[in-house]
């Protein structure tokens, strides 16, 4: 249960509230209320208050901001060949970034302790000098792992992965507090994505975002927050069964199952057997711009296919904004199809105010995600968190 003061912290760290006038209009509070949680989070040391510099005439405004030197927070981005890793204050402010080659098919101990080993060097050198000279450094808070695959309900476990053997199961959050010695927590990627998207483009509140790479991935955001369901599984359309396609076999012992007919492995699985030399996702992208026409009407079936399964999700849950990622959703033929697919499929009434857009970044939606759900967790189950209460 959020408390009344991390309600407080929650609202100036994110950047909505900046002074005790905001912090009161947005909890609808009294002011005196709202400043006595104020100062009490400014004696335990997790904000500060100084002078707006820009202020140009008259008495400046006080500011409020997150205490600088609490910490920071590791984003792990855990790619099937390589691993993206960002170290943040806890602000999200980013200190510092590498990228770690890594094969998901070696396991979660040697995967993991690879990347604990790099994050831990990374965060040594992202160390920032706090603001006063008396101020402590403080170090690693907590780290946020997102992985390609379903994740249980309490952020610790992966389930059921279609292309991570071996970790099945796999206690990762405490496999993380081993490695990197502080709270850790796993998430799926495409969640972290939707995250990070509407932290950075704030404003449809209710959206799903899709990315279509080698496999298929979905989040929902209901009323500006990420929807992970009862058991962490909303949004996973990759296992719907696609009515009158081939009974390809999927990973979960079904058959005809979207990831297995629509995702980037399944066109490059349809391309090599028709005997198209298709190694990887640019070879597939580099043939349809090049006019390619199997590649081209695979990649526009795959959007009528997956077009055909988010008109269920869309009308249901009658979004604002359908946000498309992955380098499949990249293509003209795919975006054209699906978009065809949605509309024609969905009542008018459900799409007038549906707004389909392109995530151009997705790596980087999904690296802030991670960061925002790290620092979270930093301030709710790590070090800090007695602080907050």
């Amino acid at each position: 249960m959020t408390t009344p003061h991390a309600q407080v912290l929650d609202l100036v760290r994110g950047g909505t509230a900046s002074s005790r006038a905001d912090v009161a209009r947005l909890l609808s509070m009294s002011a005196s209320t709202a400043s006595a949680r104020v100062d009490a989070l400014v004696r335990r040391g997790l904000l500060v208050e100084h002078s707006d510099s820009t202020a140009r005439a008259g008495r400046r405004p006080r500011v409020l901001r997150l205490r600088p030197g609490l910490g920071s927070v590791a984003a792990v981005d855990l790619r099937h060949a390589v691993a993206h890793l960002t170290v943040a204050d806890l602000s999200g402010e980013v200190l510092g970034s590498d990228r770690l080659p890594v094969s998901l098919d070696e396991g979660p101990r040697v995967v993991l302790g690879a990347v604990a080993d790099a994050v831990l060097a990374l965060a040594s050198r992202s160390v920032t000098a706090p603001d006063e000279p008396s101020q402590e450094r403080s170090g690693l808070q907590a780290v946020c792992v997102g992985v390609p695959g379903p994740v249980g309900p309490a952020l610790d476990r992966v389930v059921a992965p279609a292309r991570m053997p071996g970790w099945n199961g796999v206690d990762v959050a405490a496999l993380g507090q081993e490695l990197f010695g502080v709270p850790t927590l796993v998430e799926n990627d495409v969640n972290l994505l939707a995250v990070g998207d509407h932290l950075q483009r704030p404003g449809a509140d209710h959206r799903v975002v899709v990315t279509v790479d080698t496999g298929i991935g979905c989040g929902v955001v209901v009323d500006g927050r990420l929807h992970r369901g009862a058991s962490g599984m909303a949004g996973d359309v990759s296992h719907t069964t696609v009515v009158g396609a081939p009974r390809v076999p999927c990973s979960c012992g079904r058959t005809a199952c979207l990831d297995v007919i629509a995702s980037g492995s399944a066109l490059l699985s349809a391309l090599g057997e028709a005997g198209v030399p298709t190694a990887s996702m640019d070879e597939l992208i580099r043939a349809v711009h090049d006019g390619h026409p199997l590649a081209t009407g695979l990649v526009r079936e795959a959007g009528e296919r997956i077009g055909d399964v988010l008109s269920t999700v869309i009308s249901f849950f009658n979004p604002a904004e359908l946000v498309l990622a992955g380098p499949v959703s990249s293509l003209p033929p795919f975006v054209a199809a699906l978009r065809s697919r949605v509309y024609a499929s969905c009542l008018p009434a459900t799409t007038a105010s549906l707004a389909i857009t392109r995530l151009a970044d997705g790596g980087e939606a999904t690296r802030a995600g991670a960061i925002r759900l790290a620092a979270d967790h930093a301030f709710a189950a790590g070090p800090l968190a007695a602080r907050v209460r």
